[in-house]
């Protein structure tokens, strides 16, 4: 009787060097996701724009 879950086990466990899963080894995302937050210069009133992924983000004064 064990030696069927034995055999269960280490046939789940092939071919991912002895864990039942695949270990996830992807690196963390180059583009930052960046959110610019706009404030009026009269009132002072805060509004966030949409959030985009981008690698450089530059605010020029327009």
């Amino acid at each position: 009787m064990l030696n069927q879950g034995r055999r269960r086990v280490e046939r789940h466990k092939k071919g991912y060097g002895s864990f039942p899963k695949e270990i996830f080894h992807k690196n963390a995302k180059i583009n930052k996701k960046s959110l610019p937050i706009l404030e009026c210069t009269e009132c002072g009133n805060k509004q966030y724009a949409k959030s985009y992924r981008v690698k450089r983000f530059e605010l020029q004064e327009v």
